[in-house]
């Protein structure tokens, strides 16, 4: 509580509300509209957007107008050329994650993808979003930056792509003007001599935010296989994105040996300028990033790029539905197939999915962080698990959604329901709304998950009584063939 009398702690306040939706039905429309409402936000996924909502109190009361990209087709596509490869400013991690071929380069990107956050929140989150939240532990940035992307940006003043090493001028701070928007992240393809890799140290294996992480890229001249040209950049240790120009410098012509990657290791150890944060000291992520550097480096000299792993999605799909409605406010009536009954129900002070569902559908849907992560408000919207404290309930118009009140068919109990009682995988009962979707999502998409998947799966979703045991064993040799979408 706050030492003075009468005023609310910070964590006592009320946040912004959406105030009106502005839904754009192409992208040069959505141009046109932010420039005739500067002070609208672009939102896309939401995940970071609706976070920084919730903590920001509405001093004029008047609400955010938000700028919705979520629903533009050609945003959503990754489009493959001779020369690159373009990344739309909708296209999400799963997205990504679950496009294998694109292109070599992108393995890299795809290490990063897998690093953030929850199979939900990857269902939702987009990698330009990324980019533009511009803080430092982004995981994707340094990936796109050791790649050599660049941003292409417009506004109805016309088009400008920029290096996205250019991009950032500060903590969470870049380049774009007013009334600019990103469209698109450019790719260049790699040639044949072209390996990569991506790596992060967080202090727990899922749901963590970086201490270090770093993407290196390196060229090789086929002839001699000595390195022509060296790209490393280094997050998380700095108020920005980092690129190692000595280190750069030291490797192009020479053999990578575990003697050169132990010297480059060194270089890169004393030129970063760390900070002390809740996270770890200036000393320790001096100390792990000169280690994983070396590490890195040592695995590269095989000439082989790392195979990025399968995981789980948990419903992620391609296509998203057509929003039926143009422009919304808190008066706008928005209607959801809800468990299979049509609801039908105003926005107003319900900016979000989850406290929408709950005020006319939904109870049992649990509202635990409200930040996306502990999973408990799990719901499947359109087949993919998402959390719905992050989904604004204008982007569910028109939509279908499974909460765990629909999981269940008749009388009969859906699988996954009767794997958690009978392997007694319950306890306070609070997370288990979230379990059961996320773990139904996965049984769907793999019929016989492993006990590596089935933590992968839910590794979105936070069990305060500690029965994770339990759950895995809930989830093992299920008989889950059947259609839980």
């Amino acid at each position: 509580m706050s030492s003075e009398p009468g005023r609310l702690h910070e964590s006592q306040q009320l946040g912004t509300h959406i105030g009106e939706i502005l839904r754009p039905t192409t992208w040069s429309e959505a141009v046109e509209l932010y420039e005739a409402s500067p002070n609208a936000l672009p939102v896309a996924g939401a995940t970071d957007l609706l976070l920084d909502l919730s903590r920001t109190p509405d001093a004029e009361g008047s609400g955010a107008t938000l700028l919705d990209l979520w629903g533009l087709p050609d945003c959503s596509q990754i489009t493959i050329s001779d020369d690159d490869v373009v990344v739309g400013c909708g296209v999400t991690h799963n997205q990504i994650i679950g496009s294998p071929n694109l292109d070599s380069a992108l393995d890299v990107l795809r290490m990063a993808c897998l690093e953030i956050g929850s199979p939900q929140l990857r269902n939702r989150a987009t990698v330009v979003g990324n980019i533009v939240t511009a803080s430092p532990a982004n995981d994707t940035i340094s990936a796109l930056v050791a790649l050599n992307a660049s941003v292409l940006i417009e506004s109805v003043g016309g088009e400008r792509e920029v290096p996205i090493r250019k991009f950032f001028t500060g903590f969470r701070q870049t380049i774009l003007a007013q009334s600019e928007l990103v469209r698109s992240i450019r790719i260049p393809r790699w040639n044949p001599q072209t390996v990569g890799t991506w790596f992060k140290i967080g202090n727990r294996t899922a749901q963590a935010i970086s201490v270090v992480h770093a993407g290196i890229v390196l060229e090789f001249d086929e002839a001699t296989s000595l390195i022509t040209k060296a790209d490393v950049a280094i997050g998380s240790v700095s108020e920005t994105i980092s690129v190692s120009k000595s280190l750069s410098e030291y490797l192009v012509g020479k053999d990578l040996d575990a003697e050169t990657s132990a010297a480059a290791a060194r270089i890169v150890a004393s030129e970063i300028s760390p900070i002390d944060d809740i996270r770890a000291t200036a000393a320790y992520r001096t100390s792990v990033t000169e280690t994983a550097i070396r590490r890195a480096l040592i695995d590269l000299s095989e000439f082989s790029t790392s195979q990025s792993r399968a995981v789980p999605l948990l419903g992620w799909v391609a296509n998203r539905p057509t929003p039926p409605q143009l422009n919304l406010s808190p008066t706008t009536e928005v209607a959801c197939t809800v468990n299979g009954s049509s609801v039908a129900a105003q926005i107003a002070d319900n900016s979000t999915l989850l406290e929408w569902l709950r005020t006319n559908a939904s109870t049992g849907t649990k509202e635990g962080c409200a930040e996306g992560e502990c999973g408990a408000c799990t719901v499947m919207l359109n087949g993919a698990a998402v959390t719905s404290c992050l989904v604004p309930t204008a982007q569910a118009d028109g939509s279908s959604v499974v909460t765990v009140e629909g999981l269940a068919e008749g009388s009969g109990l859906h699988p996954v329901q009767q794997g958690f009682l009978d392997e007694f995988a319950v306890q306070c009962g609070f997370c288990t709304p979230g379990f059961l979707v996320a773990a139904a999502a996965l049984c769907h998409e793999n019929e016989s998950p492993s006990a590596d998947e089935i933590r992968a799966g839910l590794s979105g979703n936070l069990c305060r009584c500690t029965g994770y045991y339990s759950i895995v064993e809930a989830l093992s040799g299920l008989p889950t063939g059947r259609d839980s979408s």
